[in-house]
């Protein structure tokens, strides 16, 4: 069976009926990714757009250890 991964930050998904990643809010498609497209979330082009996005990938990865 195949095992979600979000396409953007590869986060595996918790619940097999998650439909947005817990941790980086992109939308998660049941479907493999495909390889040439990188969607881009709502919530880390705001974080790449304010200059927050490496306090939060310390605080996500803080979070994971």
């Amino acid at each position: 069976m195949f095992k979600m991964k979000c396409s953007y930050c590869n986060t595996e998904a918790t619940n097999q009926n998650q439909v947005i990643c817990e941790y980086c809010g992109s939308e998660l498609s049941k479907k493999e990714p495909s390889k040439n497209v990188t969607p881009t979330s709502k919530i880390y082009q705001f974080l790449e757009d304010t200059g927050l996005r490496d306090l939060y990938q310390k605080i996500k990865k803080s979070l994971k250890e």
